[in-house]
């Protein structure tokens, strides 16, 4: 599903972000990807979906060279990767449910689909009751849910978490991990960046460690000391 072949990636004046990464994350895999600020975890997410292009290497998405895409092909790209960040980036003017209509919208889904999908999504994430509610009337992790739901109404074979947990509470993050599973379960590649080793030890998925931009760790799901 995902390969990243001797991937460096450079930015001016710096030390490298991903110093020849190599790796293989399979299809309907739930990866974390840990290690300090600044060892190059954000980096390796944007790489995937041509926000940045490596100096060297090749990665591949479902057999496609993305690092040759042309220009105009990168929103394709990005149709089948959902994005869930840290601060949830949703729109305060619109509701819940506009807000995740939103993301169909712009890729000029049918209103018939978009009416169809966008409650059975929020039911998956346990805001159906909250459709009409704006941002600021939700908890931080009501906002992350509706940020999930966004990411994923277009249902995409593969969904990258930069540290979606990173600014809740230990019990609200517990409940975002069980719906990240559950959108896992359904078939989802997910990959997540997280500082959080509670939830790593918790969960026991693969995990990838990098270091300095080195990949200095790859250890198999469950297989924990």
């Amino acid at each position: 599903m995902i390969r990243f072949q001797n991937v460096t990636k450079i930015y001016k004046d710096h030390e490298p972000a991903i110093n020849n990464v190599s790796c293989d994350i399979g299809r309907g895999e739930f990866v974390f990807l840990v290690g300090p600020s600044g060892s190059g975890k954000s980096t390796f997410l944007r790489l995937m979906t041509r926000q940045e292009s490596p100096e060297t290497g090749t990665i591949y998405i479902s057999g496609e060279n993305v690092v040759a895409l042309s220009k105009w092909r990168i929103p394709s790209l990005r149709r089948g990767i959902g994005c869930v960040f840290q601060d949830y980036k949703l729109l305060p003017s619109k509701t819940v449910k506009q807000n995740v209509e939103f993301a169909l919208e712009v890729i000029g889904c049918p209103r018939a689909v978009i009416r169809t999908q966008v409650p059975a999504i929020l039911d998956l994430v346990g805001l159906g009751h909250k459709m009409r509610s704006y941002p600021d009337e939700l908890s931080g992790g009501e906002q992350q849910r509706v940020s999930i739901a966004r990411a994923f109404v277009n249902k995409p074979k593969i969904l990258l978490a930069d540290e979606p947990t990173g600014n809740l509470d230990p019990n609200t993050s517990i409940g975002i991990m069980q719906l990240l599973t559950r959108i896992n379960q359904i078939g989802t590649t997910v990959v997540m960046a997280t500082h959080d080793q509670s939830i790593v030890d918790l969960m026991q998925n693969r995990v990838l460690e990098l270091e300095k931009g080195k990949l200095v760790r790859d250890q198999a799901r469950g297989v924990y000391d």
